[in-house]
């Protein structure tokens, strides 16, 4: 095993020693071990500092950060896997406090839960929300106020939340295989296995989750300048090119 005075460690995990001590001094870090006075770190230092310098890359604060860590899987069995991903990506809303926030009464919130188009992450029988419900519920009223009937929205949301469903499970069928079984195999500490287990599947869903919006967002531009280019104006047709060309900027780095 590698052995590491605090300087190479930080060297090696690429922060500074000054975000070292404070990771250590906050518990996020474990302590190291003495040779006499002199304080070694080993492997396991380096994989936690990656760990922490990738959650920190992503948004998440230092206190998110040291839920995961000590409440996640490795801290609590109990716990589910999902959860502990979940868990450090935002605070969470009971359902009165997301009625709040959206301005939408909770009998209506609990009929978009029903259809599915609201799902709140459970725990037992508790029901928690983050600001990604407030979001997806700004975004339904927004739908219905352009003149959609919600019982049409809700008829096409269906189709979506079956599609949905099924990449879903294709998605970690692929998680499984491909890093989960190879990580179990890999002979390393549980912890760390666990560790390493949770930011990969971050990894999966930022990637699945932008990939999903942008061959939704492409698709659905495409199947309207279709339609536009069959039965609209010329005027309507010029409007959805400066909708493309707009996203087109966005997309563009600066």
């Amino acid at each position: 095993m590698s052995k590491y005075r605090v300087e190479e460690l930080a060297a090696v995990a690429g922060v500074s020693v000054e975000a070292l001590r404070s990771y250590q001094s906050k518990g996020l870090l474990p302590p190291p071990r003495h040779e006499g006075r002199v304080a070694l770190y080993g492997d396991q230092h380096v994989e936690r500092l990656r760990l922490i310098r990738d959650l920190k890359t992503r948004g998440h604060s230092l206190r998110a950060i040291a839920s995961l860590l000590e409440q996640g899987p490795t801290g609590d069995p109990r716990r589910p896997f999902a959860d502990a991903v979940i868990a450090t990506e935002h605070e969470t809303l009971t359902l009165a406090e997301l009625s709040e926030r959206t301005g939408v009464p909770p009998a209506l919130l609990r009929s978009l839960e029903g259809s599915g188009i609201l799902q709140p992450h459970k725990t037992g029988e508790e029901r928690r929300y983050t600001p990604e419900d407030v979001r997806a519920v700004r975004m339904v009223l927004t739908l219905l106020g352009s003149g959609v009937p919600i019982e049409e929205f809700v008829r096409v949301a269906r189709v979506q939340l079956e599609a949905a469903d099924e990449l879903a499970q294709d998605t970690v069928e692929l998680f499984l295989q491909y890093v989960r079984e190879p990580l179990l195999a890999s002979g390393m500490p549980k912890r760390e296995e666990a560790e390493r287990m949770v930011a990969a599947f971050r990894l999966t869903i930022q990637a699945a989750t932008e990939l999903i919006s942008y061959t939704f967002q492409r698709t659905l531009l495409r199947a309207l300048q279709q339609e536009l280019d069959r039965t609209g104006s010329r005027s309507e047709r010029a409007a959805l090119r400066k909708v493309v060309e707009r996203r087109l900027q966005l997309a563009t780095p600066a």
